[in-house]
C-alpha cells in the first residue's frame, strides 16, 4: 500500500500559533474483476456469460489515517468507497463512502469509533472464521452475510484485546423521535485464541425502523484450527427475523439483467417471523508459495417463509458448495478461478435467481484478476 505523510501546519490565530502532531494518511484499495458463466440464468433456463465486479473481494478505494496525540492516545479515521469495477458505478446505494465512514480514538483502553462501520459479528466471520471471508455475498448470498448484515450507519463501536481474548460491541442509533429502540441495532463478538486454535461467537439484534416489535436476532458460534499449510473452519447460525431482512439477503441481487429474480418476488412479508438454522465448514490449503486452494459448504434450513405475492410458502432448505483457487503473481496481484453449486428445496427455491424457470439449482464458474494497492 502506498503511504504518504503530511504535516498539518498551524494557521495564524489571534492567540498565537497552534502546534499539531504529525499525522499519516494511507490511500488503499482493491480492483477485482471477473468473467462469470451462469446456467439457469433466466425464466427460460438459459445460460449467461457476463463481466462482474470481483468474485471474492468487491472493489473499493479508501483513505485511513492516524494522529499521535501523545500519552499512548491516537486519533484515527477511515473513509471507504465501494464500486463496481465492471462498469464504474458506485455501490451501497450510491453513497460516496458507503463501506466505511468513521472517526475514533485508540489507546490502552482499546478502540472507540463513531460512524458507518462493519458490524462486530461481520468482522468476526470475515477476518477469522468464514472460509470465503464472507465474500461474494452479492451473488450467492451465504447465510453468514444474511445474519451479520455487513455494515450499519450511526454506530458507536468498541474493540478491545485482553490477552488471548478479543471483544467487540456496537450500538447503532435508530434516530427515531420518541423511540430509542426503533431502527436500532446491537452487535457483539467474542473470540478466544490459543495457539493454532480459535473459537468465537456473537449476538446481534436489529430492530425494524418502522415497528419496534419486529426484530432480526442472530446467534453465531464458530471455530478454526491452523495446521500450517492447511486451515479448517466451521460455524453455526441461528436467526429469528420478523423484519424481512434475511429473505432479502438470501435472495441475492434484484438486478434482472444479471439473471436474478425481481425484488418484488422475493421481498419477505414484514411481521411473519422467519427462523433459520444453518452451518458452514471449509478449508484452505497453501499448495505452494503462490497457490492457495479453498473449499466451503453452506447449509440453511428456513421455516415460516413468506414472500410478497406468494403468501406463506412454507419451509425450505438451501445448499451451496464452493471451490476457489487463488494464484499470486505478486504480493499485490492475483489470478483466481471460482466454481459454486447452489441448490434449493421447497420455499427456498424462490430465493434462487432461476426460480421462475422451474429449476431448483444454479451453477456458476468464474475467472478473474484482483489487484491490491
Amino acid at each position: 500500500m502506498k503511504k504518504s505523510s503530511m504535516l498539518l501546519l498551524a494557521a495564524g490565530l489571534s492567540t498565537g500559533g497552534a502546534a499539531f502532531a504529525q499525522s499519516n494518511v494511507t490511500i488503499y484499495g482493491i480492483v477485482d474483476t471477473s468473467i462469470h458463466y451462469l446456467n439457469n440464468a433466466n425464466a427460460n433456463g438459459d445460460s449467461n456469460i457476463r463481466v462482474d465486479n470481483g468474485a471474492i473481494a468487491n472493489s473499493r478505494i479508501g483513505f485511513k489515517g492516524t494522529e499521535d496525540l501523545g500519552g499512548g492516545l491516537k486519533a484515527m479515521f477511515q473513509l471507504e468507497n465501494g464500486f463496481s469495477s465492471d462498469n464504474g458505478a458506485m455501490l451501497q446505494g450510491g453513497a460516496l463512502f458507503g463501506r466505511q465512514s468513521w472517526v475514533g480514538l485508540q489507546g490502552g483502553f482499546g478502540k472507540v469509533r463513531v460512524g458507518r462501520q462493519d458490524t462486530p459479528l461481520f468482522d468476526l466471520l470475515a477476518d477469522h472464521f468464514d472460509p470465503l471471508t464472507v465474500g461474494n455475498y452479492a451473488s450467492n448470498s451465504w447465510l453468514p452475510a444474511a445474519g451479520t448484515l455487513i455494515r450499519t450507519p450511526n454506530m458507536v463501536r468498541y474493540d478491545g484485546d485482553f490477552g488471548p481474548v478479543s471483544a467487540a460491541a456496537s450500538w447503532a442509533f435508530g434516530e427515531t423521535a420518541g423511540s430509542v429502540r426503533t431502527g436500532s441495532q446491537f452487535s457483539s463478538a467474542l473470540r478466544y485464541t490459543a495457539g493454532a486454535f480459535s473459537v468465537g461467537g456473537g449476538f446481534q439484534q436489529t430492530v425494524s425502523a418502522t415497528n419496534s416489535s419486529y426484530k432480526d436476532t442472530v446467534w453465531n458460534l464458530s471455530a478454526s484450527y491452523d495446521f500450517g499449510p492447511a486451515k479448517i473452519f466451521g460455524g453455526w447460525f441461528n436467526i429469528k427475523d420478523s423484519t424481512g431482512t434475511t429473505a432479502a439477503y438470501m435472495a441475492a441481487d434484484s438486478d434482472v439483467s444479471k439473471g436474478w429474480t425481481t425484488a418484488s418476488t422475493v421481498a419477505a412479508t414484514t411481521g411473519n417471523e422467519r427462523k433459520d438454522n444453518g452451518f458452514f465448514f471449509g478449508s484452505s490449503y497453501k499448495a505452494s508459495a503462490a497457490l492457495t486452494l479453498t473449499g466451503a459448504f453452506y447449509y440453511d434450513k428456513s421455516k415460516n417463509v413468506s414472500y410478497t405475492g406468494l403468501g406463506n410458502v412454507g419451509d425450505g432448505k438451501r445448499y451451496a458448495l464452493v471451490g476457489w483457487a487463488d494464484y499470486a503473481l505478486s504480493k499485490r496481484t492475483q489470478l483466481y478461478t471460482t466454481v459454486d453449486y447452489n441448490k434449493a428445496k421447497d420455499a427456498a427455491v424462490y430465493e434462487l435467481s432461476n426460480s421462475a424457470s422451474g429449476k431448483n439449482s444454479m451453477t456458476t464458474v468464474g475467472v478473474g484478476i484482483r489487484h491490491i494497492f
